[in-house]
């Protein structure tokens, strides 16, 4: 998934999409969409779901790039902070929509310990895979090799003292995990993304993100409904409705 992008690629995008070029929002895609989809499936479990949440965010950041500060941190993050949210609202739903259908309701504290896990899970993968290199691979071996710190440091060529370090540091970052905010502040009085409409702006281009058959499907393609919001539930900023 690599890591977040320069600062000034993160304006840049945001300054083309606000202009409405389609050609844009296929490179973000092209970027940041396996890990939207990724993120969403460790919530959801779904690979349809997930789907849709991907479409989802795509056609929300389309709508709405002046939601995205680049002062409160990097494009990448904001991203998979919204992908949470939206993520986390879609399994609120599907349980409400179970317990409509009139299966057992689980008790509401073991509902939420089901959401908190699972946006737990999906916060912690988004650090792992986000954190610098050394520390990444120091935690794959000594987790998942199940690697002590000593041939930790054999594997990597380094110190027993440095391996302890790079250690630490990956297991300090995968702790904010537990009490990480789920939704960026720009976005935070808003309860799920807004579906995107067509309206009146088109792209200032026509080209459009290349068909792309296999993993995550393109943002342009034709997808239900999903939950509509209305006006008074948008975040703030939302302008008019632009169509591609």
């Amino acid at each position: 998934m690599g890591n977040d992008t320069p600062p000034r690629w993160d304006r840049r995008m945001q300054q083309r999409l606000a202009r409405g070029e389609a050609a844009a929002l296929g490179e973000l895609y092209d970027r940041f969409a396996s890990l939207v989809h990724s993120l969403a499936h460790r919530v959801l479990d779904d690979e349809d779901a997930a789907d849709r949440i991907t479409r989802e965010v795509f056609g929300y950041l389309w709508e709405n790039p002046q939601s995205y500060d680049p002062k409160q941190g990097s494009l990448r993050s904001w991203i998979a902070a919204v992908t949470r949210h939206q993520a986390v609202q879609r399994l609120r739903q599907t349980e409400a929509a179970s317990v409509r259908d009139g299966e057992q309701a689980p008790a509401q504290a073991e509902m939420e310990e089901k959401i908190r896990e699972a946006s737990t899970a999906a916060r912690a993968d988004y650090i792992v895979t986000s954190m610098p290199a050394p520390l990444r691979k120091a935690l794959e071996l000594a987790y998942f090799q199940r690697r002590d710190y000593r041939q930790t440091a054999a594997d990597l060529g380094v110190t027993e003292d440095e391996a302890r370090r790079r250690l630490r540091l990956g297991l300090q970052l995968l702790s904010t995990a537990h009490n990480h905010p789920a939704l960026p502040p720009s976005a935070a009085r808003s309860s799920s993304l807004p579906r995107t409409a067509p309206g009146s702006r088109t792209p200032s281009h026509t080209s459009q993100p290349p068909h792309r058959p296999h993993g995550p499907r393109s943002p342009h393609a034709s997808q239900p409904a999903g939950p509509h919001t209305g006006p008074g539930n948008a975040p703030p900023g939302t302008g008019h409705g632009r169509s591609l």
